[in-house]
C-alpha cells in the first residue's frame, strides 16, 4: 500500500510527498498521524516546507501546516513551492504585497547573526532568525530577517534605492537603503492599511525617507513596482 503522505529531509528543511488519488481529509489525518508519532523525533525546531505531487491551493497548504504545527513542536517558517519561497501566513493574499525574485537567488542562512558576525552578500539574503545586536548584514540587493532585527543592516549597498528590508520586528538604529539611514519613520495607521497580529513589517525608502509599515500593506509593491 502507498503512503498517502511521504516525510523525505532537504537541504533547508522537509518534503511532503502526497499522493495525489488520495482525498484531502484522509491526507490530513496520515500527515496528523505521522507528525504526532515522529513528535519526539523532530523536536522544536524551525523548518522549510516544500510540498510536491499534487497541486494545492493556498488554503489547503495552510491547513496542512497548521495540521503539522498541532501534531509536532515544528514551526514551519516558509513554503518552498517550485523553489520560490513563500510565507504561508500570507498565502492566501499573495496579491498584497511583492517580493521581486527576492528567493531565487538570495543567500539563505540556517540561523542568527550574532555579536561581532557580518554577512554580505552580492545579492539578496534570507536570514532564518535573528540579527543580533553588535551582528552585521549587507547586501547589494533585498534582506528577508525570520526574526528580529537589533544589529546593524544595509540593503542596496551599490544605491539600489528600490531595495528593501523585512522583518518580524525592528530595533534597531543602523539601518540604510542605499546608503540613506537616519530615523525609521513609522506611521500609526499605516498609509497603505492596518496591521494584523505577528505580521512582518519593511523598511523601504519612501519619498526620501525609511519608511516601516505592515509587510501585507503593500508597500514594497509601491515602491518597486
Amino acid at each position: 500500500m502507498i503512503d498517502a503522505c511521504t516525510i523525505k529531509s532537504n537541504a533547508n528543511g522537509l518534503t511532503l510527498i502526497l499522493d495525489p488519488k488520495v482525498d484531502f481529509e484522509t491526507l490530513i489525518r496520515e500527515i496528523c498521524a505521522k507528525f504526532a508519532e515522529a513528535k519526539h523525533f523532530f523536536g522544536e525546531t524551525d523548518l522549510i516546507l516544500r510540498v510536491e505531487g499534487r497541486q494545492m491551493t493556498g488554503k489547503e497548504i495552510s491547513v496542512i501546516v497548521e495540521a503539522i504545527e498541532l501534531n509536532s513542536l515544528v514551526h514551519i517558517l516558509l513554503i518552498d513551492e517550485k523553489d520560490e519561497l513563500k510565507d504561508v501566513r500570507m498565502a492566501e493574499r499573495k496579491d498584497r504585497f511583492y517580493f521581486e525574485m527576492f528567493y531565487q537567488n538570495a543567500k539563505i542562512i540556517p540561523g542568527t547573526v550574532r555579536k561581532d558576525e557580518t554577512v554580505e552578500s552580492d545579492g539578496s539574503i534570507l536570514i532564518l532568525g535573528d540579527v543580533k545586536r553588535g551582528g552585521s548584514v549587507s547586501a547589494r540587493g533585498n534582506i528577508v530577517v525570520v526574526g528580529e532585527v537589533k544589529g546593524s543592516v544595509h540593503a542596496g549597498c551599490e544605491g539600489e534605492k528600490k531595495s528593501y528590508i523585512v522583518a518580524n520586528e525592528f530595533d534597531s538604529k543602523d539601518i540604510t537603503i542605499a546608503g540613506q539611514g537616519g530615523e525609521v519613520v513609522s506611521k500609526k495607521r499605516g498609509l497603505f492599511g492596518g496591521k494584523s497580529p505577528a505580521e512582518p513589517y519593511a523598511v523601504v525608502l519612501f519619498e526620501g525617507a525609511l519608511l516601516k509599515e505592515p509587510l501585507s500593506n503593500g508597500i514594497i509593491k509601491q515602491v518597486v513596482g
